[in-house]
């Protein structure tokens, strides 16, 4: 199956070079937008990049939201690019595909960062339980067979991290989230968020225990999609 994956267009700053680069998109069978696809939630903006995007395509679209897509606001983006553009948005939730005789099971989210970030603490308190509980609930719903990928917007280890400093890593991503990765092993992990970050890693399996012993040795892909980093969308197969 492939999946082309794009995230942090950030409205109108990168919609001319998404509009190119869809000039060059081959035929896939899902479009996943890992969030921030508009900037400080100018809905309008949001709705030309989704209109560029149809312009060119009528794969079915799953989308998360980003940082920039107002959690206030979420309604109001199912009700205007839901049903009317095709857009499955997925917001800790997983949701069942198929396509080519193959199913795929994709488990959508915001994503979660180690620690909120000054702004977050001072303005959204409650962010930090929030985080605790996404990460129980993205943890069950990896559980299970068949192909799977975790589609998010901040990434969910820090393996991607690339130029980003140190000391705000925990603010970008989650380790938190990469433990379960790492145990619940899904055929593909997508973000964006990192502008700084490398496009691709891969997660591997731990040592010193019995248990990691016994863990596949299939390491789980992971690629930023970020439009500022890969220049580009990313088709991807699974």
């Amino acid at each position: 199956m492939r999946l082309a994956c794009v995230g942090d267009i950030h409205g109108r700053e990168h919609l001319d070079a998404l509009r190119a680069d869809l000039l060059r998109l081959e035929s896939v069978d899902l479009f996943l937008l890992a969030g921030d696809m508009t900037d400080r939630n100018d809905k309008e903006a949001f709705g030309e990049v989704i209109g560029a995007i149809r312009a060119r395509t009528e794969t079915p679209l799953v989308a998360v939201f980003g940082n920039n897509e107002y959690a206030a606001d979420y309604d109001e983006y199912r009700r205007r690019w839901g049903a009317a553009e095709g857009v499955r948005f997925l917001h800790d939730e997983a949701g069942d595909f198929e396509a080519g005789g193959r199913r795929l099971r994709i488990i959508g989210s915001l994503g979660v960062l180690d620690r909120p970030t000054w702004w977050q603490r001072k303005n959204m308190p409650h962010l930090a339980g929030e985080y605790e509980r996404r990460v129980a609930t993205i943890d069950r719903l990896l559980v299970g067979g068949g192909t799977r990928v975790l589609l998010t917007h901040y990434p969910p280890t820090h393996a991607t991290m690339g130029g980003e400093k140190e000391a705000w890593r925990p603010e970008l991503g989650s380790k938190a989230l990469e433990a379960v990765v790492l145990r619940r092993r899904p055929d593909l992990v997508v973000h964006g968020h990192v502008h700084k970050g490398i496009p691709y890693a891969e997660l591997g399996r731990r040592g010193g225990s019995l248990d990691a012993f016994l863990e596949e040795n299939r390491p789980v892909p992971v690629h930023n999609v970020a439009f500022p980093v890969r220049r580009t969308i990313s088709v991807l197969e699974v």
